[in-house]
């Protein structure tokens, strides 16, 4: 049984409560304590109005599911849907929420092979609460090129964050190929939030400067 409004009587806890419990045990894997308002979910919708017709939406860190709701809710087709959520208790909730076919358990951090897995060739657009800031480097370029390897021509990658930055520095994606603006700011959420978009540059950079950063022989800032 799919609800795809309200939460169901048989789902206990409300998203908040869950999402709260989880933060307590594990902050630096769950991005906030709170489920995004509706307006960060209006403001994803939006991100992704411009995307080709053609491709997945790739949804990574789904966290409750408003996100996903407010996709769904704007006409995206099913078919056309990847939700990505690692958590197994969250993953758990979004497919008594949504159902088990647009909802899969997978490491952000290692899509390429859940892609192949998959067969998803084309990418038209990526939105995440992934906790990106969390990441280290190696994490959060892998994130962005398993995606932007399969991503249509222009295609965003829309990412929140709570502090008015980039969280992705912005040196680091100038070096790694990418390039960053910000999208939209969102006051209404709490914690106030801001959407960032990186998009790929048409000629990447050599990588020797990224592999001597992570090797430690360059500074990283």
């Amino acid at each position: 049984m799919l609800c795809l409004g309200k939460t169901p009587d048989i789902v206990i806890m409300s998203d908040l409560t869950l999402l709260w419990r989880l933060w307590l045990t594990k902050p630096r894997q769950i991005a906030t304590w709170a489920p995004s308002s509706d307006a960060v979910a209006a403001a994803f919708v939006d991100a992704i109005a411009t995307a080709p017709d053609e491709g997945t939406i790739v949804e990574l860190g789904a966290g409750t599911g408003p996100v996903t709701a407010a996709i769904l809710a704007a006409g995206i087709a099913r078919e056309r849907l990847c939700i990505v959520e690692s958590d197994a208790e969250l993953a758990a909730h979004l497919r008594r929420r949504f159902g088990r076919d647009v909802i899969a358990r997978a490491d952000a951090r290692a899509l390429e092979p859940f892609f192949e897995a998959r067969r998803i060739e084309r990418i038209a657009a990526i939105v995440s609460t992934l906790p990106i800031l969390n990441f280290g480097l190696t994490a959060q370029r892998a994130v962005l090129d398993d995606c932007f390897e399969r991503a249509a021509p222009g295609a965003a990658f829309t990412q929140i964050t709570y502090l008015p930055g980039s969280p992705v520095r912005q040196r680091h994606l100038r070096l790694w190929g990418y390039r960053a603006e910000r999208y939209r700011r969102i006051a209404n959420n709490w914690p106030p939030a801001t959407l960032w978009q990186y998009r790929a540059n048409e000629i990447k950079p050599c990588g020797d400067r990224y592999r001597d950063i992570c090797l430690g022989r360059l500074n990283s800032d």
